[in-house]
């Protein structure tokens, strides 16, 4: 039996007012003694435009509040583990020193970025996707009057809300079901850097409480009501134009024009080709041993691909082919060629798309002797003049192109 209660009742207030009442969350102890947490929507019934009764329906979110606690719990070691893992004790494990590249684009962001790192303003890095914006940020970071202090990173598009703003602003025993108190990201990145990547991802509600700790340089965890003292430096990063996203409601005004002091533009690949050969070379030399192969170089074809490239994964793409690349090599390999590539660059860039050449027709059998030679000569380039490949990539036998070989006068050997 439920006795209703008339301060506490939201039936009863509902009643009064006719004003629906939606999402209270109440908590209350179960005749077992165990905590329960609920939520509630309450509507008022009418009849010839008088209140007649109140309906409440109630959803028991006890396990679903014990299992935020445990994911929070859970990320907060993913968290943990990750910064173990990183070779400075700050928690980083890049600086300047690692960020490849001689192009006038990348020394220039370069520049810029080491600017930046001598103020303690805010910075807003921009930049697609595989640039590298957390590369820069923990180099930022280590070049900075804080490369003592902690650096603390964290993907918010990788963590549902409901989890992210506990997550960020800590929680507090009670808080829900399960809640324990727990220290968030702010208060652990106390006098050092907390990177907010894909910033443009958070909803609209946790920027605004954002935007409030930011202001007050103070932070209320989750479930409780006094306010901790925080003074992290905060470097955030978009994958999109953030003007855009300010546009289409993806990221509130105020909020940037406080993130974005200082803005450092990070240029995609396609803007620095000129690097591409020293990247590759370094992954080569960075991934051969630790995969047991014996590669020491690539391949001018290669590298001409490479060119022609667009790379809309940029640098991190140039990494996942090359080390693609790499395992697709056979032990005794030395150098990265063609038919190592994974299948879109190798079907994109073909010599039927770039090896074409205009023949003059004056005699059809020889045109198409001519024609076959340099397919078959190319097809021998690419696969380093490996008879079975050559046979396999032509659909042809290996004794059919020993003998279109020794026709058509092409060397088979180097």
């Amino acid at each position: 039996e439920m006795c209703i209660r008339d301060r506490t009742s939201v039936q009863l207030r509902v009643l009064r007012s006719g004003i629906t009442v939606k999402n209270l969350h109440t908590t209350y102890i179960t005749s077992q003694g165990k905590r329960a947490d609920i939520i509630t929507n309450t509507y008022p019934i009418f009849e010839n435009g008088k209140i007649i009764a109140a309906v409440s329906v109630n959803r028991d979110i006890t396990k679903v509040g014990e299992l935020t606690e445990k994911l929070i719990e859970l990320q907060k070691n993913l968290y943990s583990g990750e910064q173990q893992r990183r070779k400075h004790a700050n928690g980083t494990i890049f600086s300047f020193d690692d960020i490849i590249g001689e192009s006038d684009s990348i020394k220039q962001t370069v520049t810029i970025a080491k600017k930046f790192a001598r103020s303690l303003s805010p910075v807003i890095i921009q930049g697609e996707t595989g640039t590298g914006k957390e590369l820069f940020a923990q180099s930022i970071h280590n070049y900075s009057s804080r490369a003592n202090g902690p650096f603390v990173a964290v993907n918010c598009a990788a963590i549902p809300e409901s989890l992210l703003e506990g997550i960020l602003f800590g929680t507090c025993k009670g808080a829900f079901t399960g809640a324990e108190d727990k220290r968030g990201l702010f208060e652990e990145a106390a006098e050092g850097t907390l990177f907010l990547d894909e910033i443009n991802s958070m909803s609209m509600l946790l920027q605004t409480k954002l935007l409030r700790v930011l202001q007050n340089k103070t932070v209320r965890r989750v479930g409780g009501n006094k306010e901790i003292r925080v003074n992290p430096r905060i470097i955030s990063a978009t994958n999109v134009d953030p003007i855009e996203s300010i546009a289409k409601n993806q990221l509130r005004n105020d909020l940037y024009y406080r993130l974005a002091v200082a803005t450092l533009i990070i240029p995609p690949l396609r803007n620095r080709l000129n690097d591409i050969p020293t990247l590759a070379r370094f992954f080569i030399e960075r991934n051969s041993k630790i995969m047991g192969k014996n590669i020491k170089t690539i391949s001018d074809d290669v590298l001409e691909i490479f060119s022609k490239y667009n790379w809309p994964g940029n640098v991190r793409e140039l990494e996942h082919v090359i080390e693609h690349a790499i395992n697709m090599a056979d032990s005794t390999d030395t150098k990265l060629s063609i038919q190592h590539l994974p299948p879109h660059l190798r079907e994109k860039f073909t010599h039927k798309h770039h090896f074409y050449k205009d023949y003059k027709v004056n005699n059809l059998q020889q045109t198409l002797l001519n024609i076959e030679r340099d397919i078959i000569t190319q097809e021998m380039i690419h696969n380093d003049y490996n008879i079975t490949k050559t046979a396999k990539n032509l659909g042809i036998s290996r004794q059919h192109l020993q003998y279109r070989l020794k026709k058509l006068n092409i060397n088979k050997q180097k």
